[in-house]
């Protein structure tokens, strides 16, 4: 299946429910030199398979660390540094296949290099597919500290279903992506994941094929409000004491929880959160608060990022956005002791 997708001026192409080597054509790449973007974890897995697809051209790897963040300074210099003995005479096709890090980073280089070449998108995960499909590419200088920002879309992105199938342990991740865009701009979409992943089963044995073609109009549609929905009470987590201990995913799950408990606290809400949060710990997301990271802390640091988020996107109900409001102290409290109240509840 081919969609259209378009932002400002820019478009893609997005070809989905199709193996690689029935939708990528040789008349696409042919005469170009092809230099693929990895984490090292995909280029074990699929090398050889990447490899036979473009085997009629020359094709260079650059692998990069399987961090989710990898789009950071010293990554994006080494890869200027690979790029050195490149001939700027040359057409080249550069090929994100990895993580959303990976992508950022395809997307920011083939703007700023004097390298002429073409951003295609080859995305593991649900969670890469939708970064491919922001706008705007970032470099970090640490984990969410911006430094460097562009603007670009792939020209191309292929969504390789076994591929994705095969990420068993990013089951839950690539779902986290769709309640996300869920929450903040389809209610009714939410109801469809809950009939559809309603058990750890069904979960590993349902494809989110069905579910890509919708994903990508709210994208298209909201990606800004979607991608910004708990980015504020992820970051905290960086900047708290044994913040690490969780990983990257984590932070960025229980900082969607967050922002939607503090959401509920602003407006007034006939959601069922409790019923809403026993079938996410049901599926094996891991909703307590952890132990080790001290909340009082963590509040703190919340309250002290508004300088860099002075606004937050605020639903005004459940899969309909509204307008933007800074955090209240009271309101934050309150959001989070409701919030571990009902987690001692489930």
């Amino acid at each position: 299946m081919q969609l259209n997708y378009k932002k400002k001026t820019k478009e893609t192409t997005i070809v989905f429910g199709e193996i690689l080597s029935t939708s990528i054509k040789r008349d696409m790449y042919q005469g170009k030199h092809i230099i693929i973007f990895t984490n090292q974890r995909y280029y074990d897995r699929f090398f050889d398979k990447i490899q036979r697809l473009f085997s009629t051209q020359t094709i260079d790897w650059y692998v990069c660390s399987n961090l989710l963040y990898s789009n950071h300074v010293q990554e994006m210099m080494d890869i200027l540094h690979f790029l050195e003995p490149f001939s700027p005479q040359e057409n080249y096709l550069f090929i994100g296949f990895g993580n959303e890090g990976v992508m950022q980073l395809t997307g920011f280089l083939q703007q700023t290099t004097i390298l002429k070449a073409e951003f295609w998108a080859l995305p593991v995960s649900l969670q890469s597919y939708a970064m491919a499909l922001m706008e705007e590419r970032y470099i970090y200088k640490q984990p969410m500290e911006l430094i460097l920002k562009q603007e670009n879309l792939p020209t191309r992105i292929f969504l390789d279903q076994t591929i994705i199938a095969k990420q068993n342990e990013g089951k839950l991740v690539d779902l986290q992506i769709f309640v996300r865009a869920a929450l903040v701009c389809d209610y009714p979409l939410l109801h469809a994941l809950f009939r559809s992943f309603s058990t750890t089963k069904q979960l590993h044995a349902t494809s989110f094929t069905v579910f890509v073609e919708g994903l990508t109009q709210l994208y298209q549609k909201s990606a800004v409000e979607i991608d910004m929905f708990g980015k504020l009470f992820e970051e905290a987590f960086y900047i708290t004491t044994n913040g690490h201990l969780l990983s990257e995913n984590m932070k960025r799950f229980l900082g969607m929880l967050l922002h939607l408990f503090w959401n509920l606290e602003v407006i007034d809400s006939s959601f069922h959160i409790k019923n809403f949060m026993i079938w996410l710990k049901h599926l094996g997301f891991p909703i307590d608060f952890p132990s080790q990271i001290s909340v009082a802390e963590y509040l703190q640091n919340v309250l002290h990022l508004q300088d860099k988020y002075p606004e937050l996107v605020v639903l005004s109900e459940i899969g309909t956005i509204g307008v933007r409001e800074s955090i209240k102290e009271k309101q934050l409290i309150q959001a989070i002791e409701h919030y571990q109240k009902l987690v001692m509840e489930i």
